[in-house]
């Protein structure tokens, strides 16, 4: 085995990642114990399918969990070579309901509510980019949630009553989950499988992450022995991110506030984003002419985003 290297979205709050996708992979690699190189992307623009995650492994790259824990089975890695056939056919079956289920509610919760959107989801991604692609990930994410809500749920025309029903759905999976879960540590027994890294990828940023709107996150927070279980998970595995943030959020309190570092950092903030600004749209569009993605970011030219990156560079100014 070469050296493997992990891309992914940068962590927050005291979570390794802010995404699912990455947040399962790193799981489970921590699972399996196989030594990885983690690194946190600015800009997914150049990944082979223009997502995160990526694992590298000399020439092969893999874009998603279940081809990462595939792979990794073919070189004799697994977690979950100790279920039986019941066992992996439930596995299955309850990541399949999650699916259907909790994912909905979760890009509801994420990128539809308007008011977790605003003052969570897009801060959170911008912060997570280099500019411009701040401006055109999240609103592009956006829209894509948008689109799976309306396919499902589209029979329902006031929004409020789509809010309910899916979070309905996705409280009702987690009561089938927690009822699963039991006192147990993992859901097949004293041992980890690749259905607990999908599980507390899901979960582990609805109970970390400060949501306006938390309706769905108290949901999580309300189930004992779910939030016992993102806990555990998270102290075995993350421990190290979680000491940083805390240490990090020390520092921050004993050196003054965030707005005031910001202030006296103007002037190189202001020359930095105008630097990147410049290279990064270069090389944007090059490739996006290479790969025939020019047409998104015209569209994008009309979304408020695109007039909002514009005015946030006049604010600087």
């Amino acid at each position: 085995m070469n050296n493997i290297e992990l891309d992914i979205w940068r962590g927050e709050w005291g979570l390794a990642s802010i995404d699912i996708e990455c947040l399962k992979v790193l799981t489970y690699m921590k699972f399996i114990g196989v030594p990885v190189r983690v690194r946190e992307v600015s800009n997914p623009f150049f990944t082979p399918k223009g997502t995160l995650p990526v694992l590298r492994d000399g020439r092969k790259a893999l874009t998603n969990f279940e081809e990462v824990v595939a792979y990794l089975k073919s070189l004799d890695y697994s977690t979950d070579v100790h279920l039986n056939t019941k066992q992996a056919a439930e596995a299955s079956a309850f990541t399949q309901h999650i699916r259907e289920k909790l994912y909905p509610a979760y890009q509801y919760a994420w990128w539809v509510d308007e008011k977790n959107y605003a003052d969570l989801t897009r801060p959170t991604y911008a912060k997570a980019l280099q500019i411009p692609f701040n401006f055109f990930y999240p609103s592009k994410y956006q829209k894509a949630a948008k689109e799976m809500i309306d396919a499902l749920y589209g029979e329902h025309t006031d929004l409020r009553e789509i809010e309910k029903t899916v979070y309905s759905e996705a409280e009702k999976c987690l009561k089938t989950l927690s009822d699963r879960l039991g006192e147990s540590e993992y859901f097949f027994g004293n041992r980890p499988s690749s259905f607990d890294a999908t599980v507390f990828a899901y979960l582990a940023p609805l109970y970390k992450a400060p949501f306006p709107n938390g309706t769905l996150a108290s949901h999580v927070k309300g189930i004992a022995n779910l939030t016992r279980f993102v806990a555990r998970i998270n102290q075995k595995n993350f421990r190290h991110v979680t000491d940083e943030y805390n240490k990090q959020n020390a520092k921050k309190q004993s050196t003054g506030t965030q707005s005031d570092r910001e202030a006296a950092n103007f002037p190189n903030q202001t020359r930095n984003k105008i630097l990147a600004a410049i290279f990064a749209g270069i090389a944007m569009t090059g490739y996006a002419v290479a790969n025939g993605m020019f047409q998104e970011l015209k569209e994008f030219e009309h979304t408020q985003d695109y007039s909002d990156m514009f005015e946030n560079e006049a604010d600087d100014n």
